[in-house]
């Protein structure tokens, strides 16, 4: 069990070592909502003291589908389950925990942009669906889909999981959000 642990927390080390820290702000409209860039004001905090430590939760070997990520910002609570193992879905969790600024992207999405850098490898494209959590690979951006009307399937978008917490996702605007792996249930055989 120690062993196991030492690996993934190495593991994670490594990822996060690999990710380069500043995504920089978008110069153009954003095709997959056709909203403005100047509506996109999301800002990652770098203060030391709601820092903490990088997750060592998710390994390699034990996958990723089915972690649970925790979205916290006061009372308000968003618990997305992870639908995707790619690289770009790992390169999410390497980047955990962070605490982002999410902000409203033309009515449809909350969004943010956070500090480490992702990995599009063999990224599929995304049919947005309400409840999505996804990335945006020209800006490098983060967000939830809360409303889809009239958004059609685009390469640029890959999904990472998706929640059921709607009505949450509405509230996160202009909150300071705290993401982190949910606390997993002990397996009894470890």
């Amino acid at each position: 069990m120690r062993n196991r642990k030492l690996a993934v927390a190495a593991a994670a080390g490594l990822v996060a070592a690999v990710a380069l820290a500043g995504c920089g702000a978008p110069a153009e409209d954003n095709p997959a909502t056709g909203a403005p860039s100047s509506a996109n004001s999301a800002s990652a905090s770098s203060d030391p003291a709601t820092a903490a430590p990088r997750s060592s939760e998710v390994s390699s070997e034990d996958g990723v589908v089915g972690t649970q990520v925790r979205f916290t910002a006061g009372d308000v609570v968003v618990e997305v389950v992870i639908e995707k193992d790619n690289p770009t879905t790992r390169s999410f969790l390497a980047m955990l925990p962070m605490t982002l600024e999410f902000s409203d992207y033309g009515g449809k999405e909350k969004v943010a942009i956070p500090t480490g850098e992702w990995d599009f490898t063999d990224a599929e494209g995304l049919e947005p669906e309400i409840g999505d959590l996804f990335s945006y690979k020209p800006w490098g951006n983060l967000g939830f889909f809360y409303n889809t009307e009239g958004n059609t399937f685009s390469n640029d978008l890959t999904k990472i999981g998706a929640t059921k917490d709607i009505d949450q996702i509405e509230l996160l605007d202009g909150q300071q959000v705290t993401i982190a792996v949910a606390n997993r249930e002990r397996d009894p055989r470890e």
